[in-house]
């Protein structure tokens, strides 16, 4: 094994993968620490959810970079439930949001350029039922356009890591990591209140995938 693929840690050596891994399941645990002690907004972010689903209202879902990959992910399992999503971008090609949607941000620093100008293009133009905003620093500029801003901790390209370990989660891989496993544990939520179960979601799945 290389030099170059080991770190000397407390006297132990260890691979830089398992590291890596090891410094993203701390932060899990953090998080779930922190969601189960002020779940509050996360209970209103599912019921949020669930009217959307039951009141077949559109779901707006915006995001850039990798966490826009996380929300189509996101995206795929609401298909499974029934709802109707869309992604947002620049590019155009989807229906008008109207105020009985959802929109929901998912954007770490919570002031990435984009994300914020196509925020603020869709509430000027008019206010959907509810703007949920997930993002580490909730009282950046992407929580002024929310009606629910929920906090998820995670270093992102907003904050300053100085520390050797800064390169085995680099950018905002610490927030991106947690955003995939809450949001996936968000369907978890809405697949037991809607009585669906893993079967159901296997039927709504794409055929061929």
């Amino acid at each position: 094994m290389s030099e170059k693929n080991i770190l000397k840690l407390n006297g132990q050596a260890k691979r830089v993968l398992v590291r890596s891994m090891e410094l993203i399941l701390k932060n899990l645990q953090t998080n779930m620490e922190f969601i189960d002690d002020s779940f509050n907004d996360t209970q209103k972010f599912i019921d949020i959810a669930h009217n959307g689903l039951i009141n077949k209202r559109k779901f707006f879902l915006l995001a850039s970079g990798r966490s826009a990959m996380i929300l189509q992910c996101f995206a795929t399992r609401l298909v499974h439930l029934g709802a109707e999503i869309y992604m947002v971008s620049n590019l155009g090609s989807i229906p008008a949001l109207k105020k009985e949607d959802l929109l929901i941000v998912l954007s770490g620093s919570g002031t990435t350029s984009i994300v914020i100008s196509l925020l603020k293009d869709y509430v000027k133009a008019i206010k959907p039922y509810k703007v949920v905003a997930i993002t580490s620093h909730p009282d950046a500029e992407v929580g002024n356009y929310a009606d629910l801003k929920i906090k998820l901790i995670g270093r992102t390209k907003k904050d300053k890591d100085q520390s050797e370990d800064a390169i085995l989660t680099p950018e905002g891989t610490m927030f991106e990591q947690v955003a995939f496993t809450y949001l996936d544990a968000i369907i978890a939520e809405l697949a037991i209140k809607l009585g669906k179960t893993n079967e159901d979601l296997l039927r709504a799945h794409a055929q061929g995938v």
